[in-house]
């Protein structure tokens, strides 16, 4: 015999009963059983219907939508099929209900009918869409026994086998079918198994018939990896053992109720999920027979819990101290989700559903009340709103280091734990975390077992010339990306006055006319907004201005828990206090500050000198030339051209800031070297670094940039003469920043043939760097240091970084 079992979700409608009688014909075959939940979202309606009865309210209106949908279900049925024979008392039922409207009371058996109504239509329609000749309507109240109360009736398995026999031996019938959900006790009263107890019913009748298989046919293709509907890249399980099937029942996987799995393995039935909306497809079976050799196979949470700790002088070497806190709650009835206790018996710990926590601490409160009075047990600790995450999997035995694992990754994930368990098998490791960052938890959990494609989430600010740059290499590297299993995500775009934010990804193709649209302005709370909306994990904040507004916050961006990647220098080059916590900030909250543009655009400067450093080596002098636009400058006048004409020159190709005193200033060059500095141990401020200027700082002061350039000409023969004086002694001019016992400077220098920066020129950037480790000949990084590709490409390089692996 096969048993199976249809949820109300393939119920809802008749195109979805006919859809189950077909599926009944074709999978079924003679010989079966099929239990039957009540038609989708009626249960809830019924359990409306009896609280505002209970509460003497008017319940009219939910009633005559009751009617009206149960009579519209039963007239399409008679009209395509035949007469439904068994149609439950209606009658009856409003009776019950204005009996307890009456009382201002509802009593649990009477509860117990009214929220199983919905089964019993279920099952009277589908006999008569199969034929009273075909299909046998099998009352469950004579087949499933039970003990305890009405509501949460617990099953006796022994008695069940013995009344399913006997009904089928006394009827002989292609089909059976039978509402699920409910039982009787002892007495013949009805009693149900519990909310989505429909489950629990197919696997009894599974087990008390030793059926071939049990299907229960759900609206998803099987059990999942993690929850699909918050972990996109989730995949169906193809086959599950018993215990690991309990496992994540019990911690939160939906598609399975935690009681249905037991009666089937006790007897070895395989349990398979299917996919009513979806048949073809095979499902996940749940079996004794091992199939597959997945370390992990799933990922579940359980959210919306408490956390209770019991503690003081009296609980250590007490003995009987644990069974008085859990017989206390278990008098109560309140079930115990995951338990922990510390190593010195001072205090336990233990979860349960927030819904039970008001009775759970008041029975605890009772309980212990003398201890608490003398000062053997202090006030007991509530956390609230925390959840499980638990890794399920049997074969985790024998694989090592899966714990570190699940733990580092929790970490990546800004998480906490609460508190740690993990069963004696170890088929399965749970973590109580807060709920809130649940999702987040799962969601890296899942990438680090499962997809193994990390994430990366950009939010850029600023898009000019490098900002749009780094867009167009986004675009063009997605193809490569993939290839390497990683996943980039662009999320929004800023300018100085607007904000582009977009859940579904930033469009490549339209991304200036979409931040056109937007009104608001950049700020950090908006963004942490709708990184906890989406449950990003690795968000990054790419800094491609030149504001010093978006640098001081900085600090607060990785104290967000967002990684920094900037082109910006100011961040890096203000005060030397602000600098220490920058680095502090990225450490306290293991995030990523990278800055590795901010001297060399996209030569790798600070990545080679923080490996000299981290290696023990030390810095004896340096040299450098740290401008591609007077790179450019200098060797254009090397070339016979004027100041101004190389200024002007470089200035019109793009080499130089739309004002080149900002460049001709040395300013930005004094900047990237007291970040080198400061790389290299050195405490510094940027007013410690003795600058020359090209042009004096007073020249053309207060002028417009037009106006400047004009009156540039003026200072060609002064600077001719110094060209010519070093020509005379062999040498060239070159603008060069130099670290040497502790100093700093920047400015002009004349070099011979021999010294290592004389052939830099044309836009190209050189370091020298003399170290412990490279003496008597430098360490040199030459390369174009200038240009939006190459800057560009520098950012792009450390966001990779970013990439937890």
């Amino acid at each position: 015999m096969r048993v199976l079992k249809f949820g109300g979700s393939s119920l809802a409608d008749f195109a979805c009963l006919s859809k189950v009688k077909e599926l009944i014909l074709s999978y079924a075959g003679p010989d079966s059983l099929v239990v039957l939940s009540a038609p989708g979202g009626m249960t809830d309606h019924l359990v409306g219907l009896a609280d505002l009865a209970a509460q003497g309210s008017d319940y009219s209106e939910r009633w005559d939508a009751l009617i009206l949908r149960s009579e519209g279900l039963r007239s399409e049925v008679e009209a395509a099929f035949s007469k439904v024979e068994h149609w439950p008392n209606f009658n009856e039922l409003a009776d019950k209900l204005a009996g307890v409207k009456l009382l201002k009371h509802c009593p649990d058996q009477v509860r117990a009918y009214v929220i199983s109504f919905g089964e019993r239509v279920s099952v009277a329609l589908m006999q008569a869409m199969m034929g009273s000749d075909n299909a046998y309507y099998l009352e469950a109240t004579d087949c499933i026994r039970t003990e305890g109360n009405y509501l949460e009736a617990e099953v006796d398995l022994v008695a069940s086998k013995d009344a399913f026999r006997q009904q089928l031996q006394q009827n002989n019938f292609p089909y059976y079918i039978m509402p699920g959900f409910t039982g009787s006790n002892a007495q013949g009263e009805l009693s149900v198994l519990g909310r989505n107890g429909s489950d629990y019913s197919a696997a009894i009748a599974a087990a008390c018939l030793e059926a071939e298989v049990c299907q229960i046919w759900t609206d998803v293709d099987g059990v999942y990896n993690a929850d699909p509907r918050f972990i996109k890249k989730a995949s169906k399980i193809n086959w599950l053992s018993y215990k690991e099937a309990m496992e994540l029942s019990y911690f939160g996987a939906k598609v399975l109720h935690p009681k249905t799995i037991l009666p089937c393995a006790k007897v070895g039935v395989p349990c398979e999920i299917k996919n009513t909306h979806n048949p073809d497809v095979p499902g996940s079976m749940i079996s004794h027979e091992r199939q597959g050799d997945e370390t992990v196979k799933a990922i579940s949470s359980l959210e919306k819990l408490a956390m209770l700790t019991v503690s003081g002088p009296g609980m250590k070497g007490k003995v009987g101290m644990a069974s008085r806190v859990f017989s206390a709650l278990a008098n109560d009835n309140v079930s115990i989700v995951l338990i922990t206790q510390s190593s010195c018996e001072f205090s336990i710990s233990f979860c349960v559903h927030e819904s039970d926590l008001a009775l759970a601490l008041n029975a605890l409160e009772q309980a212990f009340a003398l201890e608490s009075q003398a000062g053997l047990i202090e006030p007991i600790q509530v956390q609230r709103e925390l959840a499980i995450v638990t890794l399920v999997g049997d074969n985790m035995k024998a694989h090592k280091g899966l714990a570190a694992k699940f733990f580092a990754s929790l970490a990546q994930a800004q998480v906490n734990i609460v508190a740690i368990a993990q069963d004696s098998t170890e088929s399965a490791i749970s973590a109580v975390i807060d709920g809130a960052l649940c999702n987040d938890a799962v969601k890296v959990c899942h990438e680090n077992f499962f997809t193994h494609v990390p994430s990366i989430d950009v939010f850029l600010l600023g898009v000019g010339l490098v900002g749009q740059e780094l867009v167009k290499q986004l675009e063009k590297q997605q193809a490569w990306l993939e290839a390497r299993n990683i996943k980039l995500n662009l999320y929004g775009v800023a300018n100085s006055k607007q904000c582009y934010l977009n859940s579904d990804g930033v469009p490549f193709d339209s991304w200036q006319l979409e931040l056109g649209k937007v009104a608001e302005p950049f700020s950090l709370t908006r963004v942490e907004q709708f990184v906890r909306a989406n449950h990003l994990i690795n968000p990054v904040i790419v800094d491609c201005s030149s504001s010093q507004q978006l640098a001081s916050q900085y600090a607060e961006f990785l104290r967000a828990g967002f990684h920094v990647v900037a082109a910006n220098k100011k961040a890096n080059t203000g005060s030397f206090a602000y600098y220490q916590e920058l680095k502090a900030a990225a450490l306290s909250m293991r995030r990523k500050f990278l800055y590795e543009t901010n001297v060399g655009a996209g030569l790798p400067v600070l990545d080679n000198l923080q490996l000299l450093f981290g290696a023990g080596d030390e810095l004896l002098s340096f040299n450098g030339i740290l401008s591609g636009s007077l790179s450019y400058m200098f060797g254009a006048i090397e070339d016979g051209l004027s100041l101004s004409e190389a200024t002007e020159k470089a200035k019109s190709l793009g080499f130089t800031e739309p004002d080149p005193r900002d460049d001709l200033s040395g300013t930005d060059v004094a900047r990237k070297l007291l970040i080198i500095a400061r790389e290299s141990g050195l405490e510094l401020e940027l007013s410690d670094i003795v600058v020359e200027p090209v042009v004096p700082g007073h020249f053309a002061e207060g002028s417009s940039v037009d106006e400047f350039m004009e009156k540039l000409p003026e200072l060609n023969a002064q600077f001719a003469d110094r060209v010519q004086s070093a020509a005379a002694e062999g040498k060239v001019l070159r603008y060069v920043g130099t670290i040497e016992n502790g100093q700093c400077r920047v400015g002009i220098e004349a070099v011979d043939k021999q010294h290592a920066l004389n052939a830099i020129r044309d836009g190209e950037n050189a370091l020298a760097i003399l170290s412990q480790y490279y003496q008597p000949r430098p360490f040199v990084i030459r390369g174009y240091g200038a240009g939006a590709e190459v800057t560009s490409a520098g950012v792009f390089a450390d966001i990779l970084k970013t990439l937890s692996r």
